[in-house]
């Protein structure tokens, strides 16, 4: 969750990011980016693992050797880098793309009475707490019962841009 200020919370309530959320998301797509490009390079690395060992062993044997000089196994090379150079352009076109929408994010707002739950994945070890407004549910990794008063009546300001989803800032309101 972004740490909002005052300052952060009257801009919100202007119905505007401020500098530093809008830095924020920024930073959030530059990792985006960042990561698309490791991931690349990880791809690319493991495809290439994978043919030099798949050619270390067609190379063992001298019938292996002949097989390789055929035709259809010719083909076969270029077509698989063909699919891992698609898979890797795909994904970082939707890398970019997501890292767009987080710096072009537009700012939403919902109000309503407040009501918590908690999930927890005894697969993954992991617990996530949930912050319903009216029927919105915001996802968050801590407990945010100390900081929100279950059944009071909250406004929280945030942005949605594609798969991402982050509270920017929230305010109690007067029942």
């Amino acid at each position: 969750m972004f740490e909002f200020t005052e300052e952060d919370l009257k801009f919100n309530q202007r119905g505007r990011l401020s500098q530093s959320q809008r830095e924020w998301l920024k930073s959030v797509a530059r990792s985006t980016r960042s990561f698309s490009w490791t991931g690349a390079v990880v791809i690319v690395a493991f495809a290439s693992l994978g043919l030099c060992i798949m050619l270390a062993v067609a190379l063992q044997n001298e019938d292996s050797r002949a097989a390789l000089s055929d035709s259809r196994y010719l083909i076969i090379f270029p077509v698989i880098g063909l699919v891992v150079l698609g898979v890797i352009i795909l994904s970082m076109a939707l890398a970019y793309w997501n890292a767009n929408r987080l710096e072009n994010a537009v700012l939403l707002s919902v109000v309503g009475n407040t009501r918590f739950d908690v999930s927890y994945s005894s697969k993954s070890n992991i617990r996530s707490y949930y912050v319903f407004v009216g029927e919105k549910r915001f996802t968050f990794a801590d407990d945010m019962s100390r900081a929100i008063k279950e059944g009071a009546k909250y406004k929280f300001y945030y942005c949605k841009p594609g798969m991402y989803e982050f509270v920017m800032s929230f305010e109690k309101l007067e029942s």
